[in-house]
């Protein structure tokens, strides 16, 4: 059997190669049809269909097309609508279109789950944005975090190009919480500062991502304070019960850009039997150092402009002069993904799914660092780079349908995780280098139910248990006679554990024919236990560090539907994040400051509220949506200047460097507004723009609040003319003044010019070509113009022209 399904897996590649290098032109038989309101046979967008056993799914577009040619002919599909009837058909009575029947509108649900069951879903009022893989396939971002952007709502900074640390609404980092598959990415070191963890997840077998602004997802817990951003991955396909062959299918593509000379191979490939099935995909990516845009602001010649890097020479430091300043020397790396998922139907009530990932990289540098001065204007390191950035998730779930009066589905999910995250560093002109290695293993079990009762009111319930373990090391070495010799180490010696316990419940009800209101709680709480061992080289006035918390945290919310030109959404909520490892432990440098642990850390707490309002014009035509939200921090935990036994500033890694640490400041807010349009100006034309205000405030210390991006949209103009899609797009940012950034250090104002982050905008254009039912050809010019540009607080700059070209099958 196995020698079968190799041989098998063989002619596949061997087929797609063949028809990759020749492009073979074949036309496949497409059935569309249209999806309409019932009552005025307007077009429905975002209908969801599926088969009997959810193997096959579609999702109508603007126009309420919808491909049905996938499904068989014995199929009977269900179609979905958060504001229809669910209507159910066989495709063989299907017409040219189906029309669905208006019903009381539901808040827009989170599926946390990769399956299209909802068995683990929470209704909120908060405002959501989902990125589905069509949308990804289109714009082909490079790696997961630059996918983010898509939304229009996510900010993101990068401290080096393998990095992307999402903001939301303000918050960044560790009050951001990221989720792959119904597992938290967040574990015990994720840091307040700029985090690069995003890349890990391959975007090229994300089948949707959510990303749910503000805090009103009780079933999340701690650290959703800015929002989530839930990836979900493919599922196994199975065979239909009717059909006589297997469920098998090929992607592929491979992807070349100009400006990094990135080189992008990815494929996957299902296998789907009747009770079993697999999905593999693997990914290779190549990037080598960015070069950035060559048109310079004339008010600031030397902003972002590197001219110098180090490079070793006869075992000598030396400064090499830039042939080329454009060229942003120590920024390429490259990165391998896999994954491999296997489900068993036991029976329709009963299904069993084994999902594990793998993630690697080469050394990562940390381009930010590699041209950090010190105040003579000397380069303060020859080498500073991230370990290879290895992500291993392991995860098995069941779920089961059962009716009885508690629940009527029910998922377990327990999982595994274990992160390897080094940091090498050797500071310019110095023999020793330095290692930190840093190994976190995450332990974890979820237990979720759903109740349901006749589509008029749900009832979502749970439990969850993670365990973190830290395990902190170091050594410095001479790269000459290879002694080696202890080092401080980032975290506690001794090693560190955290654990999280929690329980949730929601209650959501339609009860009028245009209102829904949903109800909300979860209490967590959280044991954290470090220790130190050596205290050569700080001496803490305190040895071990044992924090413990609870909170209640809940959220309520309503929506009002008048008619189907109006939506209103008000919502309050609270949560809270406890202090981790790295808020409590770390020991870490920057710039002209050294971070300490504190062990006097408390929790802090956010009470949001938002309010949102949507209004359509004609038959949606034109659709526009207006966010305001209000956060109010309490005990916001911050950095602030700090004296250990007197005295204001310590030696840490040969240099004298002034003392910070984390502490709880009183009270700050973080407020502001999102803006998105939507119109489609023809059949074959439309468009959509979005654009984010925020403020934040430490109104304890009346200081701006770190991690604050300043204006920022995006605008796109889409033409569809099968097989031809066409996107002409601008992204902009506004001034980010001196004055707005934060005075600890957190928003990089050494990366800035004198008076802040200067404004900038890059026009870009991408087309796709469909080719016969299998193949695509696609080709982007990003930043047209070639506009030198910054993001906010970022230590490299965006890239510069890029030429994209992508080729793809799908057999």
């Amino acid at each position: 059997m196995l020698i079968d399904k190799t041989i098998y897996l063989s002619k596949k590649l061997k087929t797609l190669s063949f028809l990759f290098i020749f492009l073979s032109s074949s036309i496949g038989f497409s059935q569309k049809i249209k999806v309409q309101n019932k009552k005025d046979k307007t077009p429905i967008e975002g209908v969801f269909v599926y088969n009997n056993n959810q193997s096959i799914t579609a999702i109508s577009d603007s126009s309420g097309i919808l491909d049905i040619s996938n499904f068989s002919k014995r199929d009977t599909l269900v179609f979905t609508h958060q504001g229809f009837a669910t209507f159910m058909i066989p495709k063989l009575n299907i017409g040219n279109y189906i029309s669905l029947t208006e019903q009381a509108v539901t808040i827009p649900t989170i599926e946390i789950v990769a399956e299209q069951e909802k068995n683990k879903a929470l209704e909120i009022t908060s405002k959501i944005d989902k990125i589905d893989a069509k949308t990804v396939q289109f714009n082909n971002p490079q790696t997961a975090a630059d996918m983010l952007e898509l939304s229009g709502g996510v900010y993101i900074q990068k401290s080096q190009m393998g990095g992307g640390s999402p903001i939301i609404r303000g918050f960044e980092a560790n009050r951001v919480l990221l989720v792959i598959d119904g597992v938290r990415l967040n574990n015990a070191i994720y840091r307040s500062g700029h985090l690069q963890n995003a890349i890990t997840i391959d975007n090229a077998i994300i089948e949707k991502t959510s990303i749910i602004y503000g805090s009103n997802s009780v079933i999340y817990g701690s650290d959703a304070i800015g929002g989530v951003v839930h990836y979900e991955t493919k599922m196994p396909k199975f065979k239909n019960d009717n059909d006589t062959i297997n469920n098998n299918g090929t992607n592929a593509y491979a992807r070349y850009a100009t400006a990094n000379q990135e080189k992008t191979i990815h494929f996957d490939f299902n296998i789907g039997g009747k009770k079993i099935a697999a999905i593999t995909s693997v990914t290779f990516s190549d990037f080598e150092d960015l070069r950035m845009g060559e048109v310079i602001n004339s008010d600031y010649p030397e902003f972002g402009i590197e001219k110098h890097f180090a490079d070793r020479i006869n075992n000598t430091d030396t400064v090499i002069r830039k042939n080329d300043f454009l060229k942003q020397v120590g920024t390429g790396y490259s990165q391998t993904d896999l994954l491999e998922k296997i489900s068993y139907k036991v029976s329709e009530n009963l299904l069993f799914t084994l999902n594990t990932q793998y993630s690697t990289s080469s050394n990562v540098p940390r381009y930010d660092k590699l041209t950090d001065l010190k105040n003579n204007g000397n380069l303060r390191f020859s080498e500073w780079h991230y370990g290879p950035q290895n992500r291993f998730l392991g995860a098995l779930s069941a779920k089961i349908k059962a009716k009885n009066k508690w629940f009527s589905k029910i998922e377990i999910l327990a999982h595994y995780q274990k992160i390897d995250e080094d940091r090498i560093t050797r500071t310019f002109g110095n023999d020793t280098r330095t290692t930190r290695q840093e190994d976190v293993n995450v332990y974890g079990i979820n237990i979720d139910f759903i109740k349901g009762n006749n589509h008029k009111s749900q009832w979502y319930y749970g439990f969850e248990v993670i365990h973190n373990n830290v395990k902190s090391s170091a050594f410095s070495e001479n790269i000459i006679t290879s002694e080696k010799s202890i080092a401080a180490t980032r975290y506690p010696d001794n090693g560190s554990d955290l654990t999280s316990t929690a329980a949730y419940i929601t209650f959501k009800n339609n009860f009028t024919e245009k209102a829904t209101y949903s109800l909300g709680a979860r209490y967590s709480f959280t044991s954290l236990l470090a220790s130190f061992a050596d205290t050569t080289f700080i001496r803490l006035p305190f040895s071990e560090i044992n924090n413990n918390n609870g909170a209640l945290t809940g959220n309520a919310g309503v929506v009002f539907h008048p008619n189907k030109k109006w939506n209103f959404q008000v919502a309050i909520s609270s949560a809270f994040r406890s202090p981790n490892v790295d808020d409590v432990g770390k020991v870490f440098a920057k710039n002209d400051y050294v971070l300490i642990p504190n062990n006097q850390l408390t929790p802090e707490y956010a009470y949001n509220g938002e309010i949102g309002i949507t209004r359509s014009f004609g038959n949606e035509d034109l659709t526009i949506n207006i966010v305001g939200f209000y956060t109010f921090l309490q005990n916001a935990i911050v950095r602030d200047f700090f004296t250990l036994k007197g005295n204001d500033s310590m030696f840490y890694d040969g240099e004298l460097l002034r003392i910070q640490t984390n502490i709880n400041a009183n009270e700050a807010i973080v407020y502001g507004t999102s803006f998105n349009l939507k119109a489609k100006l023809s059949k074959e034309f439309s468009i959509k723009s979005s654009f984010n205000y925020t403020v934040g405030r430490n109104t304890t210390l009346d200081v701006p609040l770190a991690h604050i991006p300043p204006f920022y949209g995006r605008t796109d103009l889409i033409i569809h003319s099968a097989p031809l899609t066409l996107a002409v797009y601008a992204k902009y940012q506004g001034w980010k003044w001196i004055s707005e950034y934060s005075p600890f250090g957190e928003d990089n104002e050494d990366k800035a010019t004198i008076k802040g982050t200067p404004a900038w905008q890059t026009f870009n254009i991408r087309a796709e070509m469909q080719i016969g039912k299998f193949f695509s050809v696609q080709a982007a010019l990003e930043n047209m113009l070639d506009v030198h540009y910054r993001p906010f607080s970022s230590g490299i700059s965006g890239a510069g022209r890029n030429f994209i070209f992508t080729l793809r099958a799908n057999i």
